[in-house]
Formats: C-alpha cells, structure tokens, sequence
C-alpha cells in the first residue's frame, strides 16, 4: 500500500528553524568529512596500506555503536536534542583538534585509535540527538521533505568535503606553515564545529522531555534510571518486534552496510594502489571519488525529495539496494580511473534514497518518545554490519585470495560483495512484494 504523501524538498527549507539547522549542519558536516580524508591520508601515511590495516580501522569506528548503542538512545530520548548537540559538537571539536597533536607528540599513529573511538562515540550522540531534532523543526506532513534536504546537506558537504579534503591532504603548502597535509583536515574541522554551535544557539525549540522527580537521593535517582533504562530498551523492543516496518529497516540497514564494509578495505585500496592510470590515483583521487559519490547522493536526495515523497519507502530501498549492488560489480571490472568516476556517481544516485526512505519509516513507524532509541539503534546495526564486512572483506583480500594464488584480490572481493548484495537484494525486494500481494488480496 503506498505510503501517505508528505511535503515536497522545498516546502521543508519554508520553515525558517529547519533552514537555519540544515544550514549549521552543513558547516559541521563539511568538517566531518575532511577529516575523514585525513584520516585516510593519515593511515596510508605513517602505516602500510594493506587492505587488512585498513580494515581494522573499521573497529574504532563501529565499536562505539555496539558497546554504548543502547544507552545513547535512552539518553537523547530523555535530554533537550537541541542542548545534546551543542555540548556534543563542542566536546567533538576538542577530539578532533587533538588527535594531530597526539600523533605528533607521541610520535606514532598508535594514539589514533582510541580517539577515534571517542569521536565516533560522540558522532552517536550527535546522529540520534540530529535525528530525533528533525521532526519538531517541521510539520509532520514535511518529515520525508525535511528528511531528503538533511540526506542532500550531508551529500553536499561530502562533494566539497572529499573533494576540496583530496586537494588538501596531497597539497605541499602547508609544509610552509609547518603542518603536515594530514594535519590539515583534522584542524579544520575542529574549527566548523563552532559554526554548528552557533546555530544550534540561535535555534529556539520547544521540546516535551519526560519529567524528573525533585528531592530524591543519589541512590534513589541512580536506581530509578536503571530501572528506566530497562523499561525504556523493553518498550523499543516491543515495537521493533511488533513492526513489521521496524523489521524491514534493521534488515535493509545489514545490506547497505555490506556496501559501507567495502569502502575502506577494498574501495580505497583499489584506488590508491591498484588503478594506476590516470592522474587521480592516490589520496586525491580518493577524494574525487569521495566527491564523486557525494555528488551523486546529493542528486538522488534531490530527485526521491521532489519526485519521490509519495512512493512506496519499501520498494525504494530495494530499488535502490539492487542498483548499488549493480555498481559495486560494474566498479569492480573497471580498470582505469575515470571510468570509476560515472559508476561511483550511479552508486550514490542509488544509495540517497535509500537512506531517506530508512530515515522516514523509522519516523513514521516508531512513536515520538523513541526516536532517539531508533536511531541509536540504527547506528548499532549499520556499525556491526559494517564492521563485520569490514573486517571479512579485507581478510579475503588480504589473506584468503592470496592463499590461492588469485590476483587483483581487491577486485575480486569487491566483485563478490557486489553478488552477495544483489542476491540479499533480490530476497528483501520478494518478501515486500509477497506482503505487498497478501495485503492487496486482503482489501
């Protein structure tokens, strides 16, 4: 049955407190993701740029999710979103302008990881607090609208972020200032964050939060959180249970993280090492087809935001699944680099509207008071998968293949990642379209 129509992408930028969020968002989020070519740049560096070592990155990033996953959830369900966010951006500012600093001080890159680990523990907080904050900036008629500009922002910050991050970390000028290239993307985006602040400063909001009881003690208060924390998991689980447009979320996040688990053990590598023709090998031409991707998402934002907002969520998520799946075994057979660039482009056309269908039913599924557990919960499932793809993609190209004598291991691995997606693809679209059959014959 389609899903009720919502406002299209510009009816949701009309409202004055959404534009202005969207607007310090991007600042944020164009920071994120110079950092995050600096910490390629970084890794390929001062470590060796196996597939393997690539991989275990993947840990520091995912393992926030899966240790502190629940908690984050209950908190920003029970916290002003608007106050999170700002101590979290500030709090995330701090890590980041430290990590050069520490690989400077201690003289190896050993001292990344556990700072990672804290960024992206507070990238959780922010991710569930970012989320759960959409919803009271717009009508509830403008979620999916409001929904596909955020996906857009976070793409465009991505084209300028990947894309200007390349041409920095590969830029000797900074070695004038005494500044490493690397260095470079985590300096800056400690600066954004205060952007971000800003915003979140002028952005008035009127939040429900649940109520606290006065003139309890410590003990008393410490037992009625764990007693709420418990309640509070019970009742996410119930209607994860009880939904099946929950159900279909979760699983459909499992299968876009096989297409994440590919990016840094294989994706990377490929391009750094394997592509030797044309002049966008390397870290730059990591950017460019970071930007690349980017630019696509930004077009699929555009395009499920005006065309899209009355269309089935479920069939767009297994449309979407199926055509990345295509682009992840077209990327594989390419063999030079310009002609990675109109694939990776395809994969982010395909990739953006999947996102924001997830993000919509997740809204339109789960009641208000749960969002900031769904989300959280979301970031659980999309980290473990990746992790775990992660980690067994880069083993197979690392370890595996060789063993049996195959070449271009990255390739081949990536191949047979873009297989399994499609056949999981083709699964997921089957079971919505025999439910899809079951509730016609029922009307």
């Amino acid at each position: 049955m389609p899903a009720k129509p919502s406002g299209h992408f510009a009816s949701a930028l009309a409202e004055p407190k959404f534009a202005l969020f969207a607007a310090g968002q991007f600042i944020s989020q164009f920071g994120d993701y110079l950092a995050q070519i600096a910490l390629i740049a970084a890794v390929g560096a001062l470590t060796t740029r196996a597939p393997l070592a690539y991989s275990q990155i993947t840990v520091a990033i995912a393992l926030p999710a899966l240790l502190f996953g629940p908690i984050i959830g209950v908190v920003v369900d029970r916290r002003s979103k608007r106050g999170l966010l700002m101590r979290v951006d500030a709090l995330r500012a701090l890590v980041i302008l430290s990590i050069p600093l520490s690989i400077k001080l201690a003289g190896s890159v050993l001292v990344l990881f556990p700072l990672v680990f804290a960024n992206y523990l507070l990238t959780l907080f922010a991710n569930a607090a970012r989320a759960s904050l959409i919803p009271h900036l717009v009508p509830q008629g403008k979620i999916f609208a409001a929904n596909s500009v955020m996906d857009f922002v976070n793409k465009l910050a991505g084209v300028l972020g990947f894309v200007g991050g390349g041409l920095l970390v590969s830029g000797p000028f900074w070695r004038r200032l005494s500044i490493e290239p690397w260095e470079a993307g985590f300096y800056l985006d400690s600066l954004t964050f205060a952007a971000s602040v800003l915003a979140l400063l002028l952005l008035r909001v009127e939040e429900r939060l649940p109520e606290r009881p006065r003139g309890e003690s410590v003990g008393e208060m410490w037992r009625r959180r764990l007693n709420n924390f418990r309640d509070d998991l019970r009742e996410l689980w119930h209607v994860a249970r009880a939904d099946a447009k929950v159900r279909f979320v979760m699983s459909s996040l499992l299968l876009v993280s096989i297409f994440g688990g590919t990016i840094y053990p294989l994706v990377v590598v490929i391009v750094q090492k394997a592509i030797r023709h044309g002049a966008g090998a390397g870290t730059g031409g990591v950017g460019l087809l970071g930007g690349m991707l980017g630019a696509g998402m930004m077009l699929g934002s555009l395009s499920i935001g005006f065309l899209g907002h009355h269309l089935s969520r479920r069939r767009i998520i297994v449309f979407g699944l199926s055509g990345l799946s295509l682009a992840m075994v077209i990327f594989s057979r390419c063999g030079h680099f310009w002609q990675l660039l109109p694939v990776t482009l395809a994969a982010g056309l395909f990739l953006a509207p999947v996102m924001v269908a997830q993000n919509t039913l997740l809204h339109e599924a789960v009641p208000r008071a749960l969002w900031g557990r769904a989300f959280s919960w979301k970031d659980i499932v999309l980290d473990a998968g990746f992790m775990a793809s992660a980690l067994l993609f880069g083993l197979m190209a690392q370890v595996v293949l060789p063993a049996l004598g195959t070449v271009d291991h990255e390739k081949v691995t990536l191949l047979w990642a873009g297989a399994l997606l499609a056949v999981l693809s083709i699964a997921l679209g089957l079971v919505v379209m025999r439910r899809w059959s079951n509730t016609t014959a029922a009307l």
